[in-house]
């Protein structure tokens, strides 16, 4: 899952490591959603989410949950609001499956039973081109399995 605050370094850290023309490992298991700069009429800001939308538009990835008429946000049933509401809400948050993020509170899915925890701009870029992760899992972890 990324979003516009950390999705267009990703997408850059992706085509540098993958290439330029690089897809991405699965188009269905990636999450896309713009929410932190939505709301805002600043032109950078602005310019991320419409860095998703190009990126979602060439990967053609399925999960992308975007906003189409900024003047009437309840005839919006895309867009999906703030990321860690929206993926529970929509399913992406699934007992016993690992969810990784490019957002700090990315962890709130634990609490469906699901292994979540945010990840930096380059681990997300290697999972978007390779669709793995090195992660070290602690003893009192593995001990309790």
């Amino acid at each position: 899952m990324t979003h516009d605050v950390g999705g267009p370094g990703t997408f850059g850290i992706f085509r540098r490591e993958f290439g330029k023309n690089a897809k991405v490992w699965d188009r269905e298991k990636i999450v896309i959603i713009p929410d932190h700069y939505i709301f805002t009429s600043d032109e950078r800001a602005n310019r991320n989410v419409d860095i998703l939308r190009d990126f979602c538009m060439e990967q053609n990835i399925k999960y992308f949950y975007d906003i189409k008429d900024l003047g009437n946000f309840k005839a919006n049933p895309e867009y999906k609001g703030v990321c860690h509401v929206a993926l529970a809400q929509e399913g992406h948050c699934r007992p016993g499956e690992v969810l990784l993020g490019t957002d700090s509170h990315r962890c709130t899915a634990g609490a469906f039973g699901q292994f979540a925890t945010g990840i930096g701009n380059t681990d997300a870029g290697f999972v978007m081109g390779a669709g793995k992760i090195l992660l070290k899992v602690s003893k009192c972890v593995q001990g309790a399995a």
